[in-house]
Order: structure tokens, then sequence, then C-alpha cells
């Protein structure tokens, strides 16, 4: 009969065993030849179980903890100065495509809106001081074109009207606009880009539309019942002879990430980050709905720099910058309204990641508000 002090021991070898083992089920096929226990025995075992049991549980744990982390998209924005006149490095220049290549993409920019190929009078690589971004900005005698500097994409091309004869009677009706803004969209999406889009708004540029010589289409990608704002077609056109005057596009590309947060804990993790950020104010209601939205800096600012925010002393054109990642994601819209009387900050969007439930970014007031602003436009004829 063996010893306590040795069955001890005995056990302490076997959880070794289990811990060195690749194949751990050997440990559990191992007969212990005392078939009865004694109470210290038993304790002893008991102890090493809880132990084994606790660390695969910690482990565990530990896995989750780590699986979470891989899931986090949200990193902390990026701070950069407006530069009006940024000088781009050379190693900057190196990720850009040369100037010719640049040259003969805005000439088969400009055969695709219908014009000839045109002196290119001027062919300059800068950074736009607005997004940050490298472009070439091609100038001819008869347009304005822009490029994405590192992979050629075409951004805008604006053809002022004076390089198209516009006949005296080029008044057309609203279904005759809305049949033409699709086939444009047709003839001017880009080549690969086979996906469904959705008019959105469809607008002329006077009061009437016998008067109207340009007309205005915009168009979002769709993705089933949801529409991405950030994957747009911009097209205006000189009714009659359909001659392009500009033609913008844009390409966040939205990655469709799969809706795990439920409504309910959305509203739930908005309203604890508005509670860190307004603990004086009171959530008169809140209101949630899913959308595709881009990554952006504005809860970021409001949460660290409340007091320029609160001033408006952020925008687009003036003091320091912040940047996110630049990605597309599928949201929870949670609008708060406080109970203020007020209008001013009286509601405020934050955009709460379907997959992960992070909060990556919001906008001042609601956003589903100003949706239906557009919808209910009298001047959009797009339904």
């Amino acid at each position: 009969m063996k010893s306590d002090k040795e069955y001890l021991e005995e056990i302490c070898e076997r959880h070794k065993e289990v811990a060195t083992s690749k194949e751990k089920d050997e440990f559990y096929q191992i007969r212990f030849k005392e078939p009865k226990l004694k109470p210290f025995k038993m304790v002893a075992a008991f102890v090493l179980t809880i132990g084994i049991t606790v660390g695969i549980a910690y482990a565990a744990n530990i896995n989750i903890k780590n699986s979470i982390e891989e899931t986090k998209i949200w990193k902390e924005p990026k701070q950069y100065e407006l530069n009006y006149n940024h000088q781009l490095s050379e190693e900057e220049i190196a990720k850009c495509i040369p100037e010719q290549e640049a040259r003969n993409l805005a000439n088969q920019a400009l055969k695709r809106i219908g014009l000839e190929e045109d002196e290119l009078l001027s062919v300059r690589l800068e950074n736009d001081f607005l997004s940050n971004e490298n472009e070439w900005h091609i100038g001819t005698n008869k347009s304005t074109i822009s490029l994405n500097a590192e992979n050629g994409e075409l951004k805008s091309i604006q053809v002022p009207t004076w390089n198209y004869r516009i006949p005296y009677n080029y008044g057309i009706t609203r279904q005759e606009a809305k049949k033409v803004a699709h086939e444009l969209l047709a003839k001017l999406r880009p080549e690969e880009d086979k996906d469904e889009y959705e008019l959105v708004k469809l607008t002329r540029n006077m009061e009437t539309d016998e008067g109207s010589y340009i007309w205005y289409a915009q168009f979002y990608k769709k993705y089933d019942d949801l529409l991405n704002p950030h994957e747009e077609i911009f097209i205006g056109w000189v009714p009659t002879i359909n001659g392009i005057y500009s033609l913008n596009i844009k390409r966040g590309k939205y990655e469709n990430n799969p809706e795990k947060i439920t409504k309910e804990r959305a509203i739930e993790i908005a309203k604890e980050k508005d509670k860190q950020i307004e603990p004086n104010k009171i959530i008169k209601n809140v209101e949630a709905e899913i959308r595709i939205k881009q990554m952006n800096a504005d809860v970021y600012l409001r949460e660290n720099y409340k007091e320029k925010y609160d001033k408006h002393e952020f925008s687009r054109f003036q003091g320091p910058q912040y940047k996110t990642e630049e990605r597309v994601r599928k949201v929870w819209c949670v609008v708060v309204e406080y109970d203020e009387e007020n209008g001013e900050g009286k509601k405020y969007t934050y955009f709460v990641d379907c997959t992960t439930g992070e909060i990556i970014g919001g906008s001042y007031w609601s956003v589903l508000e100003n949706e239906k602003i557009v919808e209910d436009d009298p001047y959009n004829f797009a339904n």
C-alpha cells in the first residue's frame, strides 16, 4: 500500500504528463493501481482535477479574449495638418503611376465620355489637402481630369458647357431625364463594375424642366436592401445632346460584414458611450437602423476635444485634421435625441459596427433624418 505522500507524488507526475503530452487523451486512459482513495487522496485528486479544469478554462478565456482582440477594427485616427502646397516626398512619388501613364489614362477617359483626344496643357502630381490623397490633375483645352495617383483610377472629369453647341430647344421631361441618366450610367461606370446601382437623386440646374440646360443624376451601389453612399457615380450632362458636364466616381468598397450585433445591444453600446461624453444630458428618444457607412473620426473628436467640437472648431478647412482607415462597413446608425428645447446639438448619430460592436464613427444630427430630407426634397425627381 502506497503512502499518502507517494500517492500524491504519483498524481503530480500524471499532472506533468498532461501538461507535456501532445496526446492529452492518453492521460485519461491511465488506471491507478489503488482501487480506493483515502480521504486525503480524494482531496488531492479533487484539487488536481480542479487545477487542470481551471487551467483549461483559463486557456479558453485567453483564446476568447484573443479572438475578440483580433476582431477589433477600430484604430485611433491619425492627425495631419492641412497643407495647401504639400510637396510629395520621393517615397510618395515612387508609389504613384508615371506621368506618361497618367497622360494615357486621361485621354482614355476623354474618349469614354465622347470627346476626342485633347492637348494636355498641364499635368500635376499633387496631394489633395482635404482627402490627404495623392492625385494626378490633368488640364486640357476642354476639360480637367483627376486620377488616383497610386492606381490610376478615374476620380472626376469636368467639361465646361462652352465645349458644346447647346441646341435652342434643349428642354426634356423628368421621365426622359431619368431614362438618359441610366443610359449614361451604363456607358460611364467602371468597366469591371457589374453590380447594381440605384438612382437616389435627380435634379436640374434651373426652376423648370424646359429651362434647364444641365441635369444631375446621383447613383449609389446597391447591396440587397442597402445602399452604399461611398460607392457613388455622379453624372451631370447637357440634355438632348447628352454631352458630359461632370463625372465623379467614389470607390469606397463595402466590406459586407455580417450582422452579429442586435439592435438592442447596439443601442446599449451607443448609450453607454454617450453617457461618458454627455453625462449631464438626458436622452429623450433613441432610434436605430442598419446602414452602410464609412469609418470617421467624429466620435473620437467629440469625446477627446469636447469643448472645441461643441464650438465647431473642427472643420474640413481649418485646424488639425484626423483621418481613420477608409473602411466601409454595415453599422447600426443609433440616433440619440436629447431632452432639450434648443435644436442645436439636439441629436447625434453613433455608428455601431454590426459585427464587432465597436463605435467606428458618428455624425452630427441624425443621418436618418437627413436621408428623409433628401427623399422629401420637392426638387428631387428620382422617385
